[in-house]
């Protein structure tokens, strides 16, 4: 039985459809904060980089799963599947 300590870690720690759309996100707007505020309707773009974050992760979603086989407070031992 997985406690809500497990599942807190599996879902933002080690899941590759969230990991993957933040780091994207986090250069996105570094590249895209000057374009806001030099454009009139520069934030327009960030809107769309949060779009599009969005929907990567909703496409990443289904093609990972994640089981915890351990986890102790020295660490985790978890199995990736790519499906």
């Amino acid at each position: 039985m997985r406690t809500l300590r497990d599942q807190t870690r599996m879902v933002l720690f080690f899941t590759p459809w969230l990991s993957i759309p933040l780091a994207l996100l986090g250069l996105a707007l570094a590249v895209l904060t000057p374009v806001a505020v030099l454009v009139p309707w520069g934030w327009l773009t960030i809107l769309v980089a949060i779009g599009g974050a969005g929907a990567l992760a909703l496409w990443l979603r289904p093609r990972y799963r994640l089981s915890i086989l351990d986890s102790s407070p020295l660490g985790v031992f978890y199995w990736l599947q790519r499906r």
